[in-house]
């Protein structure tokens, strides 16, 4: 499961990293072009979302769940913020957030939905809790909060951890969970040395 754990997290990760440069190019070209490549990734989530839940194939249909969750935060999470419209990695969002997550958790346990509509759900959730936690501490803490540290090494440790779940697992819909899983930890430590400044973040490049 080793191999297919890594071929999953390089595969998500260039679409992550292609999903994220290209909302950084678009922002230096204005609103409308941020309002076209929201709509653009909206129709994108839309229908990975309707893959998922149609394709037989299981791994398929797992990559396109968590592509569709990819492409959902994209619009929901980072361009309606960009266009000022909602912020949901505020604060005062805690409650939807706190909620979502409590049935995003139900629903996973309890199997109501298909493994690729939980990806899908799943996936945006992971990555608005950990952005959520992330940019709060910088926000209302400080970027160099004594806080930031060892939130980070926990970060580096649950990858680990993932790491070693991804490759002891069993089937292929835990070894693709546990290798998003790590992905998303490690992309997080990595937020967090841009936020200290140690290294350039892509915006600045």
């Amino acid at each position: 499961m080793g191999k297919k754990g890594l071929k999953c997290l390089l595969f998500v990760l260039l679409g992550f990293t292609g999903t994220y440069m290209a909302l950084v190019g678009v922002y230096k070209l204005g609103t409308m072009a941020i309002i076209i490549m929201g709509l653009i990734f909206l129709g994108l989530g839309i229908a990975f979302t309707f893959f998922s839940i149609t394709i037989s194939d299981v791994r398929k249909s797992n990559y396109c769940g968590i592509f569709s969750g990819l492409f959902l935060w994209a619009i929901l999470g980072e361009v309606v913020e960009k266009l000022s419209i909602i912020a949901v990695a505020q604060w005062r969002m805690f409650p939807l957030l706190g909620g979502f997550t409590f049935l995003v958790v139900l629903f996973g346990i309890k199997k109501y939905l298909p493994a690729g509509l939980l990806f899908s759900v799943g996936g945006f959730n992971a990555v608005w809790f950990l952005h959520f936690i992330m940019v709060n501490q910088f926000e209302l803490m400080g970027r160099t909060s004594w806080i930031t540290y060892p939130s980070c090494v926990s970060f580096a440790l649950l990858a680990i951890l993932f790491g070693y779940r991804m490759v002891k697992a069993r089937t292929d819909s835990e070894n693709m969970a546990y290798s998003l899983a790590l992905l998303l930890s490690w992309w997080t430590v990595l937020e967090y040395i841009w936020g200290w400044r140690l290294i350039p973040g892509p915006w600045m490049l």
